[in-house]
């Protein structure tokens, strides 16, 4: 993906710092500004002045996590927004809180959030109220595939092997997952239900807790995102051999992906996902001039680096793909939690 190098404006009236301070001050969570500043707001002709104080993006987890950092990343790409984008951290309820308040905030462009793959999940669980059509995708912050780590074994060390193996050995493969309904526990059901095999499964409390069993020899594999698993791939100590994407990741040019390998099982993704959203009902104009914007963030050198470090990868969706991509995830995480039950 081409990555466009972005210059960001500083110059500020002060007129727009008296705004974006009172704005800050009624922030809710922790709170903190990022983005760039511009005094030009020609930009947003046509749109009744918008904006003109801060953009409050709610994220549902604490700051220094992986959607608080991919969130943050593509607001500090964003070049030239003729106010700041305002970061709260408010946590709690496996992520509702947060997306609660979102969907109940005024829908005027001044409030976003994240839909993400725990969301998807709760939805279909019945712990919500909330639909993903309570909200409108803007932007794609993080769109990262599980992939399956494996130990150092004699038995197998390519997805192929792995699957005949287990196929010959029903329940002797142990695979660390992170409790019911979470979605690497889904993706195990996933395999197991699309190639005909059955494993152990071991819970632990999270991916980072698996892949450091794996490496102790407790247990044989795990399904997580590929960032959890780097440090150990790149010391010899684990090895990713299959990833639940359409392509192979950048990061990984050597790993297959399983509908590569299995084109007539597998037909579908998997993947930890945040994508910056609004309430549902904000005028369309507004939609397209954040989504243009945020869009152009997900696009930036700086926003690409921050993946690098963060081991990760995004796609530069449109709203419409995004709105697909949703109804695809709720399908497949309904079949999937239906067979789970």
């Amino acid at each position: 993906m081409k990555r466009m190098k972005k210059t960001l404006a500083l110059a500020l009236t002060g007129v727009m710092l008296l705004s974006a301070a009172a704005c800050s001050n009624s922030s809710a969570g922790s709170g903190s500004s990022t983005g760039s500043n511009s005094s030009n707001s020609s930009g947003s002709g046509g749109l009744n002045g918008y904006p003109n104080q801060n953009v409050n993006v709610v994220v549902q987890y604490s700051a220094g996590g992986g959607t608080d950092l991919s969130v943050r990343g593509v607001l500090d790409g964003v070049p030239d927004f003729p106010v700041n984008f305002s970061v709260a951290n408010v946590t709690g309820n496996g992520g509702l809180i947060g997306l609660t308040q979102v969907a109940n905030s005024a829908a005027d462009g001044y409030t976003l959030g994240v839909m993400n793959t725990d969301f998807i999940i709760n939805i279909i669980l019945g712990n919500t109220d909330l639909t993903v059509d309570d909200f409108s995708p803007l932007a794609c912050a993080l769109m990262d595939p599980f992939v399956l780590i494996i130990g150092n074994n004699e038995n197998y060390s390519t997805l192929e092997e792995f699957v005949a193996y287990a196929k010959e050995h029903p329940g002797e493969i142990v695979i660390g997952e992170t409790g019911t309904g979470a979605a690497p526990t889904l993706a195990i059901t996933a395999m197991e239900n699309a190639l005909g095999i059955d494993v152990s499964n071991v819970t632990y409390e999270g991916s980072a807790d698996c892949v450091t069993a794996i490496v102790g020899g407790h247990i044989d594999a795990t399904f997580a995102q590929p960032s959890n698993a780097t440090a150990q791939v790149e010391a010899g100590n684990a090895k990713i051999i299959g990833t639940l994407s359409n392509e192979r990741l950048p990061a990984f040019p050597d790993v297959p992906t399983f509908a590569e390998v299995f084109p007539d099982e597998i037909d579908y993704e998997m993947m930890g996902f945040c994508i910056i959203s609004s309430p549902a009902g904000v005028d369309p104009a507004i939609q397209s001039y954040l989504s243009e914007n945020l869009r152009k963030g997900v696009e930036s050198e700086s926003y690409a680096n921050t993946l690098s470090s963060l081991g990760m990868q995004t796609e530069n969706l449109s709203p419409e793909e995004l709105s697909d991509f949703l109804d695809q995830q709720m399908d497949l995480y309904t079949d999937l939690l239906s067979s789970h039950s």
